[in-house]
């Protein structure tokens, strides 16, 4: 079926089903993806470990070979099920894929340790929504890992534009590539900051650029918020 007769919903589908990981995991754009990676987990080690781990947007399970931390369970999440393809992989015990939606997650209140957010908030429709439930699932004491892009700043832009934009254009899908960023991407760097800083305002946290921390988004490549939930006082 010819893209232009897709709907925006199928667009987005079949690009992360059959581009996706040609456009952003090669080349370039793919150094830039295993240094985004590793960047989230930059403050846990092998001697962390965390008896419930949620992944939310988690896609086909690319950031698992980056963790470093020990875990009895890691759900790894997505609104679409790609459980098929991730069960391709070799994975580690205790994974385990559910299909959710991150405005409206089925799990108990405070029910995980650690909770980790990469390339979610600029999709989803409602990024406060989807915020307040990462924070409503997380323990007191539990930490919090939220990955942004730095879109629409310049410094992202061109690093689009080097990387995942220059491979789709290999295959003649420059101009379907920048239609879906157009569409997958609705929300801003600069709003979504601000809803993480009021969300997480009486927790502690981190907040961290790349490549240069402290820098304006419009020269950062993506942020990192490190946040650990307030254990409440009795």
């Amino acid at each position: 079926m010819e893209w232009e007769n897709l709907t925006p919903k199928d667009f987005v589908k079949k690009w992360y089903d059959d581009y996706y990981s040609q456009c952003v995991y090669c080349n370039a754009a793919g150094v830039g993806q295993r240094f985004m990676h590793r960047s989230i987990e930059t403050r846990h080690n092998s001697d962390s470990h965390f008896d419930r781990v949620l992944e939310i947007g988690g896609n086909q399970g690319e950031h698992i070979q980056f963790i470093r931390h020990s875990f009895n369970e890691y759900f790894l999440t997505d609104i679409a099920d790609t459980s098929k393809k991730l069960l391709a992989k070799s994975q580690p015990l205790g994974l385990q894929f559910k299909v959710e939606d991150a405005c409206s997650l089925s799990f108990e209140d405070e029910f995980f340790d650690r909770v980790l957010c990469s390339c979610v908030l600029h999709h989803v429709e409602n990024p406060e929504s989807a915020l307040c439930e990462l924070r409503r699932v997380l323990k007191p004491g539990g930490k919090a890992d939220i990955f942004l892009s730095c879109d629409p700043g310049f410094a992202f832009r061109l690093g689009r534009y080097l990387g995942p934009v220059r491979e789709a254009k290999k295959l003649g899908l420059d101009d379907i590539k920048r239609l879906l960023d157009a569409r997958d991407h609705r929300n801003h760097v600069a709003g979504l900051t601000r809803l993480i800083r009021f969300v997480f305002r009486n927790d502690t946290f981190a907040e961290k650029s790349y490549p240069i921390p402290h820098l304006s988004w419009n020269f950062s490549f993506w942020k990192v918020f490190e946040i650990t939930k307030r254990i409440e006082s009795k």
